[in-house]
């Protein structure tokens, strides 16, 4: 029998990978791999900004003074601190002291304010709180003699000591440097909390455990990145988002390498500062390759030392042409959830695939599936004997992941115990089994690599057909002075399903309505929008995550600064939806 060479290596690695680092590794979480790391290269850069660099050694002291600090203040292993703070150092540093101690950490979005963010905040119930100097006022605005029962509340290293807060820099630095001696951290322990984006509601709090956060970055590292120590992992996208935690800084700590970060996302600046910190792997999500394909010609953008470009959300049309422009050697596109038990990397480049299971879950290790989804229902089809039905090659499907006790198949969900139930399938296969269902929809060709095709409640249908709007948007960017696309489907009176409508922004040019009616063409019937709203802005997440849910409530109602066209097949145009256009519809005297 032949021997796949390619995938016993993988196999090989990703064993001796995981194997630990030192006896104490595996059994003390997620902060025991830094003293690890300081004990090897004492030296060697551990995290980076613009400004400066902690070595592993420094971070080891460091994480040490925050976990005697928050220890001598009463907090107790399983409790959670909550981190409203901006993408700095220190925030990182207080997340790994937090998780030394055994406490939880709780990264927040820096954008929360009022209700949202007291919704997160008990959601994880937090004990304390640390906010930096840009966040003081809103920490003030909260209500925490009411409901949030947060007591410990301190100011981070730039934030001033105004009513109360204590100055958390002089506390930290008049602490002795002495190791932080307390219980044992194991590998089922909680290490944080991330939340969800919330572009459809309020966030959810994921469950990560040590467990997955170190098999995470040693899995990812070892059965595709294969970086080394001298790595420069850099983000510029929140430290509080999946992606920087379960990718970057994940995986800096199984390699050694450094995780380098800057305030925030510039697509002008992106390449120059990726230089400056010496980055060699780059992290994207989203949007952020289309916004920097649109960026003007810059110096830097073919001088940068970034050999590998690894996320989500990288579509077909804009691949090559990113790959090309800025000299990207290797793009390694994966497929994961926040709070999710399976992971799809693309290792080989295939353009537009997501990927497909480990190397090392094959057979019946492998717990990923697809099954046939009712986009009207929301809900998994089940043959005459009860069950899912599995997808053929090419079938779009809701993708799942089996629940087991294998590592792999962990699932440790929502800390709301509702949101945790509505994400789990039961009896799919067999009777008494239980599946993650990722609410995503894909395909799987017949090589065996998947395609991601669009997230459920997306997908609509109109005139009798699914219209993905992943694959409508993709096909009209670039096309009528679009830049950026957002497609949707909105409800209109007397007519059944939801008329597809794009939300376009136009950068560079105006609105040309012929040219993309043409575009338009290409599509099937069904899949052309019927109203384009042209914006000004259009509202995204921390991550460049399109903000649909105030889009589709508004639908095509009237806006001055973000007028609405209305297609005009006679006259291969989108015409501005004007009174008299929007009473024809009302009144049936215009069939769209």
């Amino acid at each position: 029998m032949a021997i796949n060479r390619t995938a016993l290596f993988s196999t090989t690695r990703a064993v001796l990978a995981l194997l630990p680092k030192a006896p104490f590794s595996w059994f003390g979480g997620v902060g025991a791999s830094v003293r690890v790391h300081a004990r090897r290269r004492p030296n060697a850069p551990a995290l980076r900004d613009l400004n400066r660099t902690i070595t592993w050694e420094e971070l080891c002291t460091a994480v040490d003074r925050v976990a005697n600090f928050w220890s001598e203040r009463g907090l107790k292993a399983g409790e959670t601190v909550a981190l409203l703070t901006g993408n700095h150092l220190e925030t990182i540093v207080h997340q790994l002291g937090l998780c030394r101690m055994g406490a939880v950490s709780a990264m927040v979005n820096p954008e929360l304010r009022g209700r949202p963010l007291e919704h997160v905040l008990r959601a994880c119930q937090a004990r304390g709180l640390v906010v930096d100097g840009a966040r003081v006022q809103t920490a003030l605005d909260l209500d925490f003699g009411g409901s949030l029962g947060t007591s410990l509340l301190c100011g981070h290293e730039d934030a001033p000591a105004v009513h109360g807060l204590p100055d958390l820099k002089s506390a930290l630095a008049a602490l002795p440097d002495r190791p932080f001696v307390g219980g044992l951290v194991r590998d089922a322990d909680l290490f944080t909390y991330l939340f969800t984006s919330g572009t459809t509601g309020l966030s959810k709090a994921a469950r990560i455990r040590q467990r997955r956060f170190l098999l995470s970055g040693a899995g990812f590292h070892s059965m595709a990145a294969w970086l080394s120590p001298d790595d420069v992992i850099f983000t510029p996208l929140p430290i509080s988002h999946a992606s920087a935690q379960l990718v970057g800084l994940s995986t800096a700590l199984s390699t050694g390498a450094c995780f380098a970060i800057t305030q925030g996302f510039s697509a002008s600046r992106y390449f120059s500062d990726a230089k400056a910190l010496g980055a060699t792997v780059g992290l994207y999500v989203g949007e952020v390759c289309r916004y920097l394909l649109a960026s003007p010609p810059h110096e830097c953008e073919r001088e940068h030392g970034i050999h590998t470009f690894m996320g989500n959300g990288l579509r077909r049309d804009v691949w090559t042409p990113f790959q090309e422009r800025f000299g990207l050697g290797r793009i390694l596109e994966f497929y994961g959830a926040t709070e999710g038990n399976l992971v799809l990397i693309n290792r080989d480049g295939k353009v537009g695939s997501c990927g497909r299971p480990l190397p090392v879950l094959v057979g019946p290790l492998n717990g990923a599936a697809l099954v046939r989804h009712d986009v009207e229902s929301g809900e998994v089809v089940r043959g005459p004997d009860g069950f899912a039905v599995p997808c053929a090659p090419d079938e779009v499907g809701e993708l799942v992941g089996r629940i087991g006790r294998l590592p792999n198949e962990k699932f440790d969900g929502y800390a709301d115990p509702e949101a945790q139930a509505s994400k789990v399938l039961h009896d799919v296969f067999r009777r008494g089994d239980a599946y993650f269902r990722t609410g995503d929809l894909l395909s799987r060709d017949a090589d065996g690599d998947y395609f991601f095709v669009d997230r459920i409640g997306d997908t609509f249908r109109w005139k009798g057909e699914n219209i993905s709007t992943q694959e409508v948007a993709e096909a009209l960017v670039g096309t009528g002075g679009v830049e950026f696309c957002v497609v949707y489907g909105v409800s209109v009176p007397g007519y059944e399903g939801r008329a597809g409508m794009a939300a376009v922004l136009c950068l560079t040019s105006g609105f040309d309505g012929a040219a993309f009616f043409q575009a338009t063409l290409a599509l099937p019937p069904s899949a052309r929008p019927v109203f384009v709203r042209v914006c000004a802005d259009l509202d995204t997440t921390g991550t460049m995550k399109f903000k649909k849910f105030e889009l589709q409530r508004r639908g095509f109602e009237e806006d001055a600064l973000a007028p609405v066209c209305v297609r005009d097949d006679a006259a291969k145009v989108y015409l501005p939806l004007d009174a008299g256009r929007r009473a024809a519809i009302g009144e049936g005297r215009v069939r769209l």
